[in-house]
């Protein structure tokens, strides 16, 4: 996951805001009106989705029943209109998201600690405690841990779990890692499979394509610190993505 804590001091963002702010004033608070903050969010996750980590770039398409449809960037209600529709037009309720997280798993989950929580009121709604993670505004490394995970013959699938320990410190940050993990497919595959055989295809083939990319990183920060950052010279391209700090913090098991 990649971490968007320095998405409202993107030096283009104010302005973005006050054209949005106008367009809202004129009645027009429409999905082409909270478009207009894609690109800011784009440039900060460097074209990946911050969740899944997914390329944005129009790289990524999914088999359908009738053909194929291509992986796109989408602006996601963090806090769905369905339950929350006077902050349709809040930009700070906007997330950049790949269309597969946004349409195809989060939808319109927005699940509360404790589990079943009434929603609070519009007055209160602040105080609520999500239990999906927001990139934004969560410290993600306080959150998950990343497990690679052999399937045999060098393959091999790359899951999130939530931070070794965590349910002993924190039990919303281990709920809130377990849920976030379950609503968008990203650990224990088989258990939080997709409804939708091509979906769920699509986001294992994401999964080994992570776990192809980061392995020899990993093993190289098992060795050490130098070890690692020789290692990330060779794809210096790699210094994108959430998934390198995880490394870099020696958050992540290699499971036999």
């Amino acid at each position: 996951m990649i971490s968007m804590s320095s998405l409202y001091q993107h030096p283009n963002y104010q302005v973005t805001l006050e054209n949005f702010e106008e367009q809202v004033n004129n009645g027009e608070c429409i999905y082409t009106a909270w478009g207009l903050f894609k690109s800011i969010h784009i440039d900060i996750t460097k074209n990946r989705c911050p969740i899944c980590e997914c390329l944005l770039d129009g790289s990524v398409n999914r088999i359908t029943n009738s053909g194929s449809t291509n992986v796109k960037a989408t602006i996601d209600h963090y806090r769905p209109q369905e339950y929350y529709p006077f902050l349709k037009c809040d930009d700070k309720n906007y997330i950049l998201m790949c269309s597969e997280c946004n349409t195809e798993y989060k939808k319109s989950k927005f699940p509360l600690f404790p589990l079943n929580s009434a929603r609070w009121s519009e007055e209160q709604f602040i105080d609520e405690k999500p239990l999906i993670v927001n990139p934004i505004i969560d410290n993600l490394l306080e959150i998950f841990d990343l497990v690679f995970i052999p399937k045999g013959s060098g393959k091999g699938i790359l899951e999130l779990r939530p931070k070794e320990g965590l349910i002993e410190k924190d039990d919303y940050l281990y709920a809130k890692a377990i849920e976030t993990i379950k609503v968008f497919g990203l650990g224990d595959c088989e258990e939080t499979r997709h409804e939708n055989d091509n979906i769920h295809s699509c986001r294992i083939r994401l999964l080994q394509i992570h776990y192809d990319k980061f392995y020899a990183l990993a093993k190289a920060r098992k060795i050490g610190i130098d070890e690692f950052l020789e290692e990330l010279k060779k794809h210096p391209q790699n210094r994108n993505y959430g998934f390198t700090k995880f490394i870099a913090k020696e958050q992540f098991i290699m499971a036999l």
